[in-house]
């Protein structure tokens, strides 16, 4: 981890938390359309899964503490978001990982639903089976245009993932 990906990271959480609160949930008023969960798909889909999981969680994180039901929610969610689509991560096909990213979110969202109706906390567990469809065709619209943001910028030189560096090997007594 560099010290330039660390502050990319943290400004992208930050950004899509503002784009959510400001414009996507007022725009998508009684869908549960997360913006912040498909950033986490579409670095999973870039990056793998260790980087998914660590970016979902930490952005999961950031979330619940802006928000009065109990902490651990959406940082479990976007975790699991982080883990399934770097797994399923289709480097090649920009429409299969895209629809990839809108499914892992849109059953994400809805099992966030469902944990919060549990505790009491949020919406009725209804709301997510009847919200599923759409709120998956909405991430899967706002993942095509995502993944080709997040694609160029984690390939850029500055926030390329470092790589594992060789050590000189030592066989027989000689540098070889």
């Amino acid at each position: 981890m560099t010290r330039l990906r660390l502050v990319g990271a943290m400004a992208a959480i930050l950004t899509v938390l503002l784009l959510q609160a400001t414009l996507v949930a007022p725009v998508l008023a009684p869908l549960a359309v997360s913006l912040p969960a498909v950033l986490v798909a579409a670095i999973a889909l870039t990056d793998g899964p260790s980087t998914g999981m660590s970016f979902g969680f930490a952005a999961g994180l950031v979330a619940d503490l802006g928000t009065s039901h109990p902490a651990g929610v959406l940082a479990l969610c976007w975790l699991g978001v982080g883990l399934v689509c770097g797994a399923a991560a289709d480097r090649h096909r920009l429409r299969h990982d895209a629809l990839t990213a809108g499914v892992v979110c849109g059953v994400a969202g809805s099992a966030a639903t469902l944990l919060l109706a549990l505790v009491n906390a949020g919406p009725v567990w209804t709301d997510a089976l009847r919200d599923l469809v759409p709120v998956t065709v909405a991430d899967t619209v706002l993942a095509l245009g995502l993944l080709v943001i997040v694609r160029r910028m984690l390939r850029s030189e500055a926030l390329r993932a470092p790589r594992p560096v060789l050590t000189d090997l030592v066989i027989g007594g000689r540098h070889g």
